[in-house]
């Protein structure tokens, strides 16, 4: 009878919540490792699609959370911005496609 008790416990210990709280412990932080990629993907795109823009952007906020004038990195913003919109209103085609990156980029 003893025995029999025994392995009732010990087979109720090894199927117990232990086991699976740390599998899905684990699961939590793949899952979260997997979303911060993603994040942190997008924001290198959106830093790469919006490129000059958003660094002025950053830069004029950076200087104004500092406690110095941004307003020469806003003006670099304004500045690429005026340049993405000149460029956009241009017909552009297949032909001209590195063209009107190559613009984009200020080279």
């Amino acid at each position: 009878m003893k025995i029999l008790f025994f392995v009732e416990m010990k087979n109720k210990f090894n199927s117990s919540a232990i086991g699976k709280d740390f599998k899905s412990r684990g699961q939590g932080m793949t899952e979260y490792i997997i979303i911060l990629g993603l994040i942190a993907i997008a924001a290198i795109a959106a830093f790469s699609f919006f490129g000059q823009t958003v660094r002025g952007q950053v830069a004029g906020m950076a200087n104004e959370v500092g406690g110095e004038d941004g307003s020469k990195g806003i003006d670099i913003a304004k500045q690429a911005a005026d340049k993405a919109l000149t460029n956009a209103q241009k017909n552009m085609n297949m032909k001209t496609y590195t063209e009107g990156g190559n613009k984009g980029a200020g080279n």
